[in-house]
């Protein structure tokens, strides 16, 4: 690698630790206590909390005007992972759905959850603490304590408390 190369390579990382310190200490000043990457992307950070020892490595925290994205403690969030607590409305046929309006509402993951790659989480979701959550799944319902979850929908393949312990 030749020294241009080596000295945008220094430029980049310089503002990519620039822009992680920044997100955290905005989600810092909100109460968060948990950690995020330069590479997510967050709406409205007022209305995020991530707890102490939880980690998030890339994707989207889209809390919203109304809604609340809540992260427990010792959580690990995988890349490209999207939250999003509001969705456009759809329940009326007689007016475009782009004319309709949003609906909202929180999401909550509870303590020591693992979010796999590009899992995308619906508004209005609970995931239970200690569960997993499959790389690419889509939860669109409340998930209980100890589960594995995978697929689209996401859907419970395992209580994590039944498997034998080596």
């Amino acid at each position: 690698m030749n020294l241009f190369n080596k000295c945008i390579v220094k430029i980049v990382d310089l503002l990519n630790n620039s822009q992680e310190r920044y997100l955290n200490s905005l989600l810092a000043a909100y109460g968060s206590e948990g950690r995020v990457t330069h590479m997510v992307h967050i709406h409205y950070p007022e209305h995020i909390f991530i707890g102490k020892g939880s980690y998030i490595n890339g994707g989207m925290l889209a809390a919203s005007e109304h809604a609340k994205i809540l992260i427990g403690e010792d959580c690990m969030i995988s890349y490209d992972v999207h939250m999003r607590t509001d969705m456009h409305r759809h329940d009326r046929i007689d007016i475009p759905m782009n004319k309709q309006g949003t609906t909202e509402a929180d999401i909550i993951i509870g303590d020591d959850v693992w979010i796999g790659y590009g899992a995308q989480i619906m508004m209005g979701v609970t995931i239970g603490s200690h569960s997993i959550i499959g790389a690419g799944a889509i939860v669109t319902h409340d998930i209980p304590d100890y589960s594995v979850a995978t697929g689209i929908p996401a859907r419970v393949i395992k209580d994590r408390r039944k498997v034998t312990q080596q």
